[in-house]
């Protein structure tokens, strides 16, 4: 009946060690992510450099996506901490993001980033003179949702570890645990048993 109560408590320290490496695998994935976007833009500005023909061919190695996309490369790879949609719309631009189809650039660009905002990897700060500026948190916030999964975790698990009866803390094989009522000696020899 005890060993139950010890399995999931194993279970739940497996539990909370994987969710440590995910969060710890998540952490460096937005570092990578930030690596790739720096790349990126490092790669746009090479491409500048280069002759026409060579452009081309980098820019098609390029693929910034949707605007949605470029947005997330440009927040993320920039070496300033805030930027507002002005600095975006540069940063598009140097990235050979093509914005000509927009009738509005600035208007979806704006829109685009509220919408990163709403997704919480995005934070917006009202500036001096009606400007808002834009910056880059990642997906740490679901980090801290997997943090409180592992302080409940090791909850359940102090309250599994005060639950078990405790018979003899230094026998490591509870030898002095209650056992089953050993039978009277009629039925011991009626089923043979010593």
């Amino acid at each position: 009946m005890y060993p139950p109560l010890v399995m999931v408590t194993n279970y739940q320290k497996d539990l909370q060690s994987a969710m440590d490496k995910l969060a710890e695998l998540l952490i460096n994935k937005e570092h990578i992510e930030v690596q790739i976007a720096r790349q990126k833009r490092r790669v746009a500005a090479l491409a500048e450099l280069c002759n026409a023909d060579e452009a081309s061919e980098s820019e098609a190695d390029l693929d910034l996506g949707g605007l949605t996309e470029a947005c997330t490369t440009v927040l993320r790879g920039t070496r300033k901490e805030w930027l507002n949609t002005a600095e975006i719309l540069m940063a598009l631009k140097e990235l050979g993001f093509q914005l000509g189809h927009y009738k509005a650039p600035i208007a979806s660009i704006t829109t685009t980033v509220n919408r990163l905002v709403e997704d919480g990897v995005v934070v917006a700060e009202k500036r001096p003179g009606d400007a808002t500026e834009y910056k880059w948190v990642g997906k740490v916030p679901v980090l801290a949702d997997y943090a409180t999964a592992g302080k409940v975790l090791r909850e359940m698990e102090l309250q599994a570890k005060a639950q078990m009866p405790k018979f003899g803390a230094s026998d490591p094989l509870n030898r002095n645990r209650p056992r089953a009522p050993v039978p009277p000696p009629a039925m011991r020899k009626k089923l043979g048993l010593p």
